[in-house]
């Protein structure tokens, strides 16, 4: 369940949120470009889709792969912190 939980952030919350972080804080902070609210807006709602997932495991579940704090539910607050 680590792995599955793990490759779901991989491959799904991790492209969803990068657009975001990019377009938000890092292109106007470290190069001057201004956001590009369009790629938000697009981004967002992939995040909610993948949010949706996790919020509806977690709903039935206390932890995302098993009865114990693992690895991805470490790594997923660390993602959620940046």
């Amino acid at each position: 369940m680590v792995d599955l939980w793990t490759e779901v952030e991989t491959h799904q919350f991790n492209p969803a949120l990068s657009p975001i972080m990019f377009q938000c804080i890092i292109n106007p902070a470290l190069h001057g470009i201004p956001t590009n609210q369009k790629i938000v807006d697009e981004t967002v709602e992939k995040l909610k889709k993948v949010l949706e997932v996790y919020q509806a495991h977690l709903s039935e579940n206390t932890y995302l792969a098993g009865e114990f704090v693992s690895f991805a539910n470490i790594s997923e607050h660390v993602h959620l912190i940046q």
